[in-house]
């Protein structure tokens, strides 16, 4: 058997020779779409990846050129439905093999290796749809949003709901000023995405995986059976974003639709205190925003999880019986100068108290197909709506909550340009982590 670490460095020798090549030859440019078609390559085809390739592939204009993905029973899967696609292990190769014929990339990873991949791809000047949330890190959220637009490349984020009747509803609703600018908001989950148990004990890796691919950017670290692949990673600091980075990506995403809200100035966890290695079961912290064209000066979110919920009593929560309705397991509710919206996780938005706006008729905003709408965009169509340039500020700011939420009761003040929290060394230091030697990445490193 072949050692690892030899293994790395002819590959990258390899690699490094590919690009010098592309470098002599003109650069690494995006291949011409052939035919009106759209050659995808898909980076992590288990679990949600193969949901994410299977609707994109349901594109009459999409044809899968490659698959990839460090665990063989996933790749052995989705080569039985495309069985065309040539089959990689670690993306770093596919694109060093079959650059001239990929025109766009999915990625769905876990949260870590989003960044490495998508940077990847784009470096090569590919297209890319990347799940949610955006990046792992503050800075790589960033890089992706300035690389994507420096070099006109068509980007998606996976949050399939920003495209879905119920939220483009509520975006229009707040919008058209109904319930006059809105003073503050609050989004919540009864996620729990944490860990409060021992260390987890090491265990042998399971054949069907390459572990070291696996991790990655990250550090090394021991395989462990239950705790990181297939399904728990999102617990763990050095591979998921917590309950934020799960899902106040999707909740937070139309309010940072409706009310164009900028980047914050400050951010404040009021959360239990957090594991050493992983995130805390209940979260609640505490934006502060400028204001914008549909918000009062000085604007608060706050984002609630774990069942820790901020304080209902002066909510507008009175139904048309004029009895208190109750609130939803995930959602938002806004906080106008005339009345509130309450918008569940996912269904229609509603107008609060409801005896205010009897009269009032909610017109149903378009259904998106936001997979479709992706491969549209890179064939000449509209263009897409949580490209990296809306969805890395989005990421940016649900990252640095989950940052927030390690440091409970210090108020970090966030300094945009160029990215930094002056007032607090050690949650300055997390906005970047370095990457394992052997995975870097140009434009992230």
């Amino acid at each position: 058997m072949n050692h690892p670490s030899t293994n790395r460095r002819l590959f990258f020798s390899q690699t490094a020779s590919a690009i010098a090549a592309a470098h002599l030859a003109g650069g690494l440019k995006a291949s011409p779409l052939v035919a009106d078609r759209l050659r995808l390559a898909s980076i992590g085809v288990g679990g949600m990846g193969s949901a994410d390739l299977g609707s994109l592939s349901s594109h009459s204009k999409v044809e899968v050129v490659a698959l990839c993905d460090v665990d063989s029973n996933n790749l052995a899967a989705a080569s039985k439905r495309h069985p065309n696609a040539k089959g990689f292990s670690d993306f770093r190769k596919m694109f060093a093999q079959m650059a001239d014929q990929i025109d766009a990339v999915s990625v769905s990873t876990p949260d870590h290796t989003h960044a490495p991949a998508a940077m990847t791809a784009m470096n090569y000047g590919k297209h890319v749809y990347c799940q949610k949330p955006l990046t792992h890190d503050v800075y790589e959220s960033r890089q992706l949003a300035i690389v994507s637009e420096k070099k006109k490349l068509v980007t998606q984020m996976g949050t399939q709901i920003h495209s879905a009747s119920a939220y483009r509803t509520a975006v229009k609703l707040i919008q058209s000023g109904v319930i006059g600018k809105v003073k503050e908001t609050h989004s919540w989950s009864n996620k729990t995405w944490g860990y409060e148990g021992p260390d987890p004990e090491p265990s042998p890796v399971p054949e069907s995986l390459q572990w070291d691919l696996w991790l990655g950017t990250a550090p090394e670290r021991a395989y462990s059976q239950g705790h990181f692949h297939p399904g728990n990673w999102r617990r763990w600091y050095d591979y998921g974003c917590g309950t934020m980075g799960d899902m106040a990506i999707h909740i937070l995403d139309p309010v940072f639709s409706a009310l164009k809200l900028g980047t914050p100035t400050k951010v404040i966890s009021n959360s239990s205190a957090a594991p050493k290695k992983s995130f805390g079961m209940q979260n609640h912290t505490r934006y502060t925003f400028p204001a914008s064209a549909f918000t009062t000066n000085d604007f608060l979110l706050t984002w609630s999880d774990g069942g820790k919920m901020a304080d209902t009593s002066y909510w507008p929560l009175e139904g048309a019986d004029g009895k208190k309705i109750g609130l939803p397991d995930q959602g938002s509710i806004f906080l106008g100068e005339k009345g509130a919206v309450l918008l569940p996780h996912v269904a229609m938005p509603v107008l609060l108290p409801a005896k205010q706006f009897a009269d009032y008729k909610i017109e149903p905003a378009p259904d998106g197909n936001h997979y479709h709408l992706f491969v549209d965009a890179c064939l000449g169509g509209a263009p897409t709506t949580a490209h990296f340039g809306y969805a890395g500020p989005l990421t940016e700011a649900v990252l640095l909550g989950t940052l927030a939420n390690r440091f409970p009761g210090s108020e970090l003040q966030w300094n945009a340009s160029p990215i930094s929290i002056p007032n607090h060394e050690v949650a300055n230091a997390l906005l970047k982590r370095n990457y394992r030697k052997g995975f870097e990445v140009d434009n992230l490193s």
